[in-house]
Formats: structure tokens, sequence, C-alpha cells
């Protein structure tokens, strides 16, 4: 009897501990991955332009997409522009991020690099999921994703195309800090409420079990 006393009051802190918060627990946001440094392991073409890009300070926003001058500055070679964007144009989200203790996972799907002259522009895609490492003392972060490049994914003739297949993967590496990070609300599930729910009623029907026998 004493236990399921105990049950109850348990449950009836949480139940009020839970509706003080609105119903709801608490995750955490980020604004933005502000990298510092990057690489790319690739040795088709582009290969050598990808490494600079990614070797420089950029911003990757998310929940929203980025045009092409907007992640890093581009790089300009005999009248041409070469750069990394985000888009929707495969159906891919725009950037998220979650972070589970020390770890965080990037869902990067939406990254692509490109080059324009004039009018002309052409793109490439080479996002994936990234994972890696998160401190959430210094907001710093360390990511890597591999790529595979179809058959086609550049114009001209491939490494890859010469040396066999496992040269078709390019692995991409970002490291920087975490920035705006904020409490993201996250619906607590309704099983623990009907749970909670459940324990304060059999406390309170053993409370008035127990008055009734005592009178």
């Amino acid at each position: 009897m004493k236990g399921l006393l105990v049950l109850a009051a348990v449950a009836a802190t949480v139940m009020m501990s839970l509706v003080g918060l609105e119903g709801r627990a608490h995750a955490i946001s980020i604004g933005q991955l502000e990298f510092t440094s990057g690489a790319v392991n690739w040795g088709g073409e582009h290969g050598r332009t990808l490494d600079r890009l990614f070797d420089r300070d950029g911003i990757i926003k998310l929940g929203s997409f980025q045009s092409m001058t907007e992640i890093v500055d581009p790089i300009n070679k005999q009248c041409t522009t070469y750069s990394l964007f985000t888009s929707g144009m495969t159906g891919a989200p725009a950037p998220s991020a979650t972070i589970t203790g020390a770890s965080l996972s990037v869902d990067l799907s939406s990254l692509f690099f490109g080059w324009s002259r004039g009018s002309e522009v052409h793109a490439w895609n080479i996002g994936g999921l990234a994972k890696g490492l998160f401190n959430q003392e210094t907001s710093e972060f360390s990511l890597s994703w591999t790529h595979a490049f179809e058959r086609g994914g550049f114009k001209g003739e491939h490494e890859w195309s010469r040396k066999g297949e496992h040269d078709r993967n390019a692995t991409f590496f970002l490291q920087g800090k975490a920035v705006g990070l904020t409490p993201a609300p996250v619906p607590v599930p309704a099983a623990f409420l009907l749970f909670a729910s459940g324990a304060m009623g059999v406390g309170g029907f053993a409370w008035k079990k127990r008055r009734e026998l005592a009178a």
C-alpha cells in the first residue's frame, strides 16, 4: 500500500512538471554551422577546386537553402566561377541537424558543387548524411561523409573510370562551431502521459481505501 502511494506521488510530481513545460520536453536546435576548415578526398575532376572551397571559412544554414555565393566565397578562374550551394532541386530537404550526447548528425543531402560561366551553369550533388562529434561545452564540431559519384557525374574523363569502382567515392570533412543553439520543444510520448495518469489513479484509489479501513 505504501509503495502505491509513493508511486502516485512520483507520478504527480512528474505530471506537474510536464504541465509547467506545457506538455513538452526539450532538445537542442542549431541555427547554423560555421566551419573554419575542411577538406575533400577526391582525385577526380574538380577535386582540387572542391578541396580549396572546403578549406575556406563558410556557413551552412540549417532549415533553409543557400545560393551559390552564400556558403563560401566563390573561386573565380578563367571567367568561370566555382561555388557551393544548397538546393531542393533533387527533392532533398534543407540541411538539418540532430544532437545525441557528443554525437552530431547533419543531413547535407541538398549540398551541391557548381560552376557558372555567363549564362551557363552546371551543378553536381556532393551531399550526404554527415556524422561526427559535438562538444557541448564549446559547441565545436567535426563532420565527415562519403558521396559516390555516378558515371557521368562530371564531364570529361575520370580517374575512377580508369582505376575502378572504389575511386568513385569522395570523402568530405568539415570542422567548426555550431551557432544559434536554442532549446527545441519535442512532444512527450502519449504513452508516458497515460502511464503517469494511470499511476495517479491507482494511488488515489489506494489512499481512499486506506481511509475507509481506518474509519
